[in-house]
């Protein structure tokens, strides 16, 4: 698993669906500008077809109410080890998260001490639900990339270095017949 020693090393972490696909695609779109970068994770299967190294598969942390949650709290800790173990063996040279907040700010926090940079591709809505969690972010994660345009002024307004990238589904070719 351990990748070549003149590659560069991201590790990816999307616990959701939507975040396996969205994921993939900055995988793809990654690959395409250097084609030898290793990436290792927690993804489903759209992150695994993109060439992704998934160490735990996505559908057994993600959930939906609260009485699933509580089912799910062992597999969760399995992950977030997991998670820890990799960051600490491989030192990627970049830590990409994808929503999936309170998983992945437990991650973060553990990069930031080993000083791996993070990246939060896709942040949590924290504008909409728990704001308070924005100075935690600033704290642990280096760069946000965000996909709605008022995200950008929301981060910048507190000081935490943003990237407006766009919405990846406005980048898909929808067919509805």
């Amino acid at each position: 698993m351990k990748p070549l020693s003149e590659q560069k090393c991201v590790m990816i972490i999307a616990g959701e669906a939507s975040g396996d696909l969205h994921g993939s695609r900055l995988v793809t779109a990654m690959r395409k500008r250097d084609n030898a970068l290793f990436f290792c994770g927690i993804g489903g299967q759209a992150l695994k077809a993109a060439g992704v190294r998934v160490l735990v598969d996505a559908s057994e942390l993600s959930v939906v109410g609260i009485t699933e949650a509580f089912s799910k709290i062992p597999s969760l800790l399995k992950g977030i080890a997991v998670a820890k173990k990799t960051l600490k063996r491989l030192h990627p040279d970049l830590l990409i998260l994808i929503d999936f907040p309170d998983f992945n700010l437990n991650v973060a926090a553990f990069a930031k001490k080993l000083e791996i940079p993070v990246l939060y591709y896709i942040s949590p809505q924290i504008w909409a639900w728990r704001p308070g969690r924005v100075k935690k972010i600033g704290k642990l994660v280096d760069h946000v990339a965000v996909i709605l345009p008022f995200e950008e002024n929301f981060y910048r307004k507190h000081e935490i270095p943003v990237t407006f990238v766009g919405h990846p589904l406005l980048d898909t070719n929808l067919d509805y017949e």
